[in-house]
């Protein structure tokens, strides 16, 4: 073994992971934001049964992941949590039910505007939330250096992109978590993949994230927990052209051709396509404090 090529080879892996093609902006995030939080709010869209089935999932991980935190001895009455990459803000809400204090950070102000709204429809006080693009932010000229007991990220790019783990750890005074999609399947993706773009279905979340994450972690000298959280949904998809966009983009097309083609290959399934999907979740949890030197034998 070569300590130093594997350290360098997991954090190449680590911060040139791609989650998400689309790139990012405030205004490409601004408009992702429109679609999760139109599926935790009916008055956004319109609602329908698939964003009922969405929010549903959304809200049962979060309190899954706290119920799991909490367990861990976190998000007690004296701990102080940061959520970056905060998205809707739904996690920073539930935290804020016990511990001290909860901050969401994220590069969308449709997001924090989100979210500023839910904690106080929620009656949820000690929470603030900070527009912030994380990969300019400056940890100590922010003040932000070992601010927080616990520094939380959850399926957001913020978390891999270059220096951005050193950025997440110095903000710790003793605990960091990420999760990551570890494994997907989607059969109504599976079917669309095939039939109209004539290929088999590709998953974006392939684990690899987790696996380099993990490694990355341990060669730094950390020991990192697992915890897997699966969330299966069966659903009953109206076809339109925002679920056909849905799909288009899970099969890796994002043109507004692609979703044009879905959409009429699903007129010709019925009013009401079945679909199911699975997610596993992988979560990482690690403790700044406790750091080793490991030595190759």
């Amino acid at each position: 073994m070569n300590e130093a090529r594997d350290l360098a080879y997991f954090k190449n892996l680590w911060e040139t992971r791609q989650d998400s093609p689309v790139g990012h902006s405030p205004d490409i995030w601004d408009e992702r934001a429109k679609e999760w939080i139109g599926a935790l709010d009916p008055d956004e869209n319109g609602g329908g049964a698939e964003d009922e089935t969405r929010a549903s999932s959304m809200l049962a991980r979060v309190g899954v992941t706290a119920e799991y935190l909490r367990s861990r001895g976190l998000l007690g009455e004296n701990d102080s949590v940061v959520d970056v990459g905060c998205g809707p803000g739904l996690f920073v809400a539930e935290f804020a039910k016990t511990a001290k204090r909860a901050v969401g950070i994220d590069y969308s102000s449709r997001f924090i505007e989100y979210g500023v709204r839910n904690a106080a429809a929620l009656g949820v006080k000690n929470t603030s939330f900070e527009c912030r693009d994380f990969f300019a932010l400056d940890v100590d000229e922010a003040g932000l250096s070992g601010a927080f007991d616990l520094v939380f990220t959850s399926i957001t790019p913020a978390a891999s992109g270059k220096g951005c783990l050193e950025k997440l750890i110095k903000m710790s005074r003793a605990w960091c978590y990420n999760a990551s999609f570890v494994h997907a399947s989607d059969s109504l993706a599976e079917r669309v993949s095939r039939e109209v773009f004539g290929r088999d279905f590709r998953p974006r979340w392939d684990g690899g994230g987790f696996y380099a994450l993990f490694n990355l972690l341990w060669h730094l000298g950390y020991s990192p927990e697992t915890y897997y959280f699966d969330d299966v949904r069966d659903e009953r998809i109206i076809p339109s052209e925002r679920t056909a966009a849905r799909c288009a983009a899970a099969c890796g097309e994002y043109g507004e051709n692609a979703g044009e083609e879905v959409l009429r290959y699903f007129k010709t399934l019925g009013a009401e396509i079945e679909r199911r999907s699975a997610f596993r979740y992988g979560s990482i949890l690690w403790d700044v404090r406790a750091k080793v030197t490991r030595i190759a034998k």
